[in-house]
């Protein structure tokens, strides 16, 4: 008798779902795919896994360029530092120079020099009270000085020191020039003085002389002595100053013992009574329209109410 099978294993893998074969059958058996060449070995000859821990060397590439060495680095790394450093000094240098050429053009040079020839001045001359040679006097003395240094308020200041100069304003003209406007003072009255007659403009400054009062200018009367004495030629001045240039033409004296008390008289004989400053404008009105009337005097004191009388 045959002694009984061992038990069959059940199968796995791939060959669980093949239907089961006849133990007398002989299986295929799919040929084994062979292995691939281990490179590694054929190239080193060594085994792969003791060449993996094996640094791994490349060799140069014969197109490059040689790489420099350590030394050599370090001595490109001084050199490109030297070369920062002078680029550093040159570009200092540039900069001084460059600020130093520009303050010397603006403030030393001849290119923004003053030129006499370029300075314009008006409000003085004839028919003013300014004479034109004691303006350019003042800016001869600064000739030659760079506008970006000329002191135009010291200029100012001394055209504004000529007595018959009221105000004045100075502009630089660039490159070369300035313009000097003047305001002369104008005179308003004529007082009497020792040697003739004085000009006194409206603030009381004597702006000429004269043997005669000029035409149109009317003579001032008014105390020279007493505590009030320049308050009332004050008043009177500026009495005269507000009124129209055609009624000043009329006026032939005007005078006063105090401020508040101003009388003026006519070329023709005519007296007005003034009183004080107060709404000169506004007497001056008045008095225009009271005009077209004759009379010998003429109140505008209150001149919401005036009076004219033969």
């Amino acid at each position: 008798m045959r002694p009984p099978a061992a038990p069959r294993q059940p199968r796995r893998g791939p060959e669980a779902d093949q239907p089961d074969q006849p133990a007398d059958e002989p299986r295929e058996v799919a040929p084994r795919r062979p292995e691939p060449p281990d490179r590694s070995r054929a190239v080193t000859g060594e085994p792969a896994e003791r060449r993996r821990w094996l640094p791994v060397r490349q060799q140069p590439d014969p197109a490059l360029p040689p790489q420099p060495g350590f030394l050599e680095r370090l001595a490109e790394q001084a050199r490109a530092r030297r070369r920062l450093a002078w680029r550093k000094v040159l570009l200092a240098v540039g900069v001084v120079t460059l600020v130093g050429g520009v303050a010397w053009a603006l403030l030393a040079s001849p290119l923004l020099a003053l030129d006499v020839a370029e300075v314009t001045v008006s409000g003085v001359g004839e028919g003013t009270t300014v004479p034109r040679e004691d303006v350019m006097a003042l800016v001869e003395d600064r000739a030659g000085t760079p506008l970006t240094r000329l002191d135009t308020g010291a200029l100012a200041e001394d055209v504004r020191a000529i007595t018959t100069v009221r105000s004045v304003t100075v502009t630089r003209h660039w490159p070369r020039g300035l313009a000097v406007d003047v305001v002369p003072r104008e005179p308003v009255a004529a007082a009497t003085a020792e040697d003739g007659l004085v000009l006194l403009d409206v603030d009381g400054v004597v702006v000429g002389t004269a043997q005669k009062a000029p035409e149109g200018l009317p003579r001032v009367t008014v105390p020279l002595e007493g505590e009030r004495a320049g308050e009332t030629l004050s008043a009177v001045l500026t009495v005269l100053a507000e009124l129209p240039e055609d009624l000043r033409a009329e006026v032939d004296t005007a005078g006063a013992v105090n401020p508040a008390s101003i009388s003026l008289t006519l070329t023709d004989g005519a007296d007005v009574r003034w009183g004080s400053v107060e709404e000169s404008d506004l007497k001056a009105a008045v008095l225009a329209v009271l005009r077209e009337r004759e009379a010998s005097v003429y109140d505008v004191t209150v001149p919401r109410a005036p009076t004219l009388s033969d």
